[in-house]
């Protein structure tokens, strides 16, 4: 995970993901972003840092996978999968526009 400095972290904007079809567009808010802060002693850190867990995976493929949602995505969006027609299903939840992590 990359550490920020609270200087980057305000800067920070949102991401959108755009799903087809129906071009529906998901934001990962800033806070969502993050690593929770009150877990920072699970991974070494201290109260203070900010670590990002939203990461470039390398060049783009040019075929669409060029990220994968997952930790912090999975919170903020109600996820449902079904398998067996190859489809997901997304909703927001209480946390999606969360201030808080």
């Amino acid at each position: 995970m990359l550490r920020i400095t609270p200087a980057q972290y305000s800067n920070l904007q949102s991401l959108f993901f755009t799903a087809s079809p129906g071009n529906t567009t998901f934001e990962l808010t800033p806070n969502a972003q993050i690593w929770p802060r009150a877990l920072n002693s699970f991974i070494g850190g201290t109260p203070s840092d900010v670590y990002l867990i939203v990461h470039d995976i390398g060049s783009p493929s040019g075929s669409g996978f060029d990220f994968i949602n997952g930790y912090t995505f999975l919170e903020r969006f109600y996820s449902v999968f079904d398998t067996g027609n190859s489809q997901v299903g997304l909703a927001n939840t209480p946390f999606t526009s969360a201030t808080s992590n």
